[in-house]
C-alpha cells in the first residue's frame, strides 16, 4: 500500500484468476487507507447484464478501450487492469501465459504511467487451483497452518 500514490494517476496490474478476491480485497484497503476510489476495467459483456451496469458505475467500473482508460488515468484516478481478463481467466493453462487475444491497448497505457508491482505469483500458486474446488483450497490451507502450529507448540 506504501506505493499507492495518495493523489494522482497509477496504474495497478493484478492477475484475475477464477475469482479476484484478493483484488476485491486491494480495493477495499485503498479506500480504507489511501481514501480514494480504484477505476476497474471490466469485461464489455458485464455492462450487458440487466442491472448490473449501474452497479459497476457506482464502483467506477469502465468497459476499458484504451481511450477510456488513458482519460482516467489523465484525470488522475487509480486504474486497475487484469491483462487478459476472464479470457485469460477461463482459458490460460497452468503455465500462465496471457491470453490476450486482440486486446493489447493497455500495454500502450502501461508505458506512460507509474505501475505499482504486486506480488501475485504465490497468490496464483496457493488460491486459483483450477481444476479443483474452493473448498479444497481452503481446506488444504487451514488444514496445514493448524498443522504447523501443532508441531510448533
Amino acid at each position: 500500500m506504501e506505493k499507492i500514490p495518495n493523489r494522482g494517476p497509477a496504474l495497478i496490474v493484478y492477475y484475475h484468476g477464477a475469482i479476484p478476491i484478493d483484488y476485491y480485497y486491494f480495493l477495499a484497503h485503498v479506500i480504507i487507507q489511501k481514501g480514494r476510489t480504484c477505476h476497474s476495467v471490466a469485461d464489455h459483456f458485464l455492462f450487458k447484464i440487466p442491472g448490473f451496469k449501474l452497479l459497476l458505475e457506482v464502483f467506477s467500473v469502465i468497459h476499458g478501450p484504451q481511450e477510456e482508460c488513458v482519460r482516467a488515468l489523465r484525470n488522475g484516478h487509480l486504474l486497475g487492469i487484469s491483462p487478459g481478463g476472464v479470457r485469460e481467466a477461463m482459458f490460460s493453462d497452468e503455465t500462465y501465459r496471457l491470453f490476450w487475444g486482440k486486446r493489447k491497448g493497455f500495454a500502450q497505457v502501461a508505458i506512460d504511467c507509474q505501475v505499482v508491482q504486486q506480488a501475485v505469483q504465490s497468490l496464483i500458486d496457493k488460491h486459483q487451483q483450477i481444476p479443483g474446488s474452493i473448498l479444497r483450497a481452503l481446506l488444504e490451507r487451514f488444514y496445514t497452518k493448524h498443522k504447523d502450529f501443532q508441531h510448533q507448540n
